[in-house]
């Protein structure tokens, strides 16, 4: 999509951080974008701050784990400005519990906004963009711990991000031929309110574990999330698969992909079974990457 002038956003997670960052780089593209975020408070602050955007912007309460609620959410999104032309499935929260005392109750929460939350936007959004013909984009967001893993503490997190940036790899192989790309944003540090997320938890998956990500780790610091929006737009355009913003992490992604390329056999392959099935699997791969267009 290169045009966006009075194409139409749905930004879950959208009333601050980064989510607010992605509305106001839609906004000036001349998008209506409609801010969906589970906190009332930040709904309020983001109203005021866009006031002078009126009716380009459309604000709703939503949990994003909540299947009825995501579906009656793309109802009303409909309602107020017709078809949505772009997804960013961006709320999630940074739950950060020692995977080692983590209860059911800590992953089912976890898993089920920052995983779920994605899955559910799909599901709501994706037979729409499909339907209405235009074209489209979805851009979920992962984290760089969806790239190189977390310890302990930052597990559970990292599992959610890591599916995430799986599920849109696939998502983007199979949407390609049908005129809908598929973005992952994988942000370093930036600064956000994702420390205040035990403010959202439901009571019924209400936990005694104690946070244990190191004091001071992950301050109101980092990139401007406005930065990290307009660089999503960018991406947009290209039909980019990857939003990589943060430089500063190049090192340590590469340092991750060579480990694991380093655990591969260095056999030679002779049996043709599995050459032959290999060569079908590549090809399968291949030419579904094809079908991507970038700018």
């Amino acid at each position: 999509m290169k045009d966006l002038n009075g194409k139409v956003a749905f930004v879950t997670g959208g009333a601050s951080g980064i989510g607010l960052g992605l509305v106001r780089a839609f906004l000036n593209q001349g998008m209506n974008v409609v801010v969906a975020d589970i906190r009332d408070d930040h709904l309020e602050e983001a109203t005021q701050l866009l006031y002078e955007h009126g009716s380009h912007c459309h604000f709703m309460r939503l949990d994003v784990a909540d299947r009825t609620a995501m579906a009656a959410a793309a109802d009303e999104a409909e309602r107020v400005f017709g078809k949505v032309h772009i997804l960013c499935n961006n709320a999630g929260v940074g739950s950060h519990l020692p995977m080692d005392i983590a209860t059911y109750a800590d992953w089912d929460w976890t898993l089920g906004v920052n995983l779920g939350g994605v899955i559910n936007g799909i599901v709501s959004f994706l037979p729409r963009l499909l339907r209405h013909g235009e074209g489209g984009h979805i851009v979920n967001t992962s984290s760089m711990a969806g790239l190189t893993p977390l310890p302990s503490w930052g597990g559970i997190y990292s599992t959610s991000k890591f599916a995430v940036r799986g599920l849109s790899d696939s998502l983007r192989l199979t949407l390609g031929p049908r005129g809908i790309g598929v973005t992952t944003l994988c942000p370093g540090l930036t600064r956000s309110n994702i420390r205040e997320s035990e403010k959202v938890r439901p009571p019924a998956l209400a936990s005694n574990t104690a946070d244990g990500a190191p004091e001071g780790s992950f301050a109101h610091t980092g990139m401007d999330p406005q930065e990290l929006g307009e660089a999503v737009v960018r991406a947009i355009k290209r039909n980019d698969g990857y939003v990589l913003a943060h430089g500063e992490n190049r090192a340590s992604v590469q340092a991750e992909f060579d480990e694991v390329m380093s655990y591969f056999s260095m056999e030679p392959v002779t049996d043709p079974d599995r050459l032959n099935a290999m060569s079908g699997y590549e090809q399968m791969i291949n030419e579904a990457k094809s079908m991507q267009v970038r700018a």
